[in-house]
């Protein structure tokens, strides 16, 4: 799975947001650098994956993959070619592809991650966990992870599927679960009273030119708030004539309706090579795993 090593983050600046189909088409300007994350007790670049951002009294909170588990890394401001900033290791050990969010009926932070476990025929296989803390502030405050037992996906032949990258979002009553397999996204759901548990069973709510890392958000538009998931999927591009990863939209009115396909096109996505200004050539025209910063920071996605 490694898919991204940042030594830095860059930010993609938004021209014009599409929230409908007459609306004008995002265009991105990809910035050079902003932050050298480093490793914990060096200035050396940190290899990390996968990474989440929210803001909390007047700070970004930066948490991504690393060797072993979950790095942290507060920032203040995005200035291009930023200072070096030391990370440190979370103790949501093992725990991969973090998505964080303040809770506020419990009043605590979230950490929605993963971890592998071997399945009855020895498979590799990955299960999502959460990890809770009081403040996201304390690299050292959050829980052992522990698994949310959801049923794997079954396909059409009934056989058990792999899946990764999990994601929920509340809604109501419910809280949705979210994950990707080659081609496909996968839903699940519970009630708010019975999470972190009571999942019901995978199904099919989208197929597509899709390879990993759903974002799902509820959005506030001119016309009313829908949901927006985004995507990683491959194209050729033209520039390097090779494929590269960028990133495809979908909307929807319910969580568990009908999702249509935005921008999904390699000419037209959500963000990538067709729409996107890279001048920096340190960048490998990748856009990978990218996620779409949030208004706020609590677990309706907003």
């Amino acid at each position: 799975m490694h898919r991204f090593r940042p030594a830095c983050v860059s930010l993609l600046l938004l021209a014009a947001v599409s929230a409908a189909a007459d609306e004008p088409k995002p265009e991105w300007t990809m910035s050079p650098p902003l932050f050298r994350l480093a490793k914990a007790n060096s200035d050396d670049p940190a290899v990390l994956l996968d990474p989440c951002a929210v803001k909390h009294d007047g700070k970004w909170h930066l948490f991504a993959g690393g060797p072993g588990g979950v790095m942290y890394y507060p920032l203040v401001d995005f200035k291009t070619d930023g200072p070096v900033v030391r990370g440190r290791k979370t103790s949501a050990t093992g725990l991969g592809v973090p998505q964080v969010y303040y809770h506020r009926a419990s009043k605590k932070w979230h950490m929605v991650g993963q971890q592998s476990f071997k399945d009855d025929e020895g498979k590799t296989r990955f299960a999502p966990v959460l990890s809770v803390s009081d403040k996201v502030d304390n690299p050292d405050g959050w829980s052992k992870p522990a698994r949310m037992e959801v049923a794997l996906p079954l396909d059409e032949k009934e056989k058990p599927v792999g899946w990764m990258d999990y994601y929920v979002i509340f809604e109501g009553e419910k809280v949705h679960m979210f994950g990707t397999s080659g081609g496909r996204l996968w839903r699940s759901q519970t009630k708010v009273a019975d999470f972190p548990q009571g999942w019901s069973k995978p199904v099919v709510t989208l197929k597509g030119n899709i390879v990993y890392a759903s974002h799902t958000y509820r959005q506030e538009t001119n016309k009313g708030p829908r949901f927006i998931t985004t995507l990683a999927s491959s194209g050729h591009d033209p520039v390097t004539k090779s494929g590269k990863q960028f990133q495809t939209s979908y909307v929807a009115d319910k969580l568990d309706g009908e999702w249509k396909p935005e921008l999904v096109k390699p000419d037209a996505p959500f963000v990538g090579f067709g729409n996107t200004s890279i001048a920096d050539p340190r960048w490998s025209r990748n856009v990978v795993h990218g996620e779409p910063l949030r208004e706020g920071n609590d677990e309706r996605m907003i």
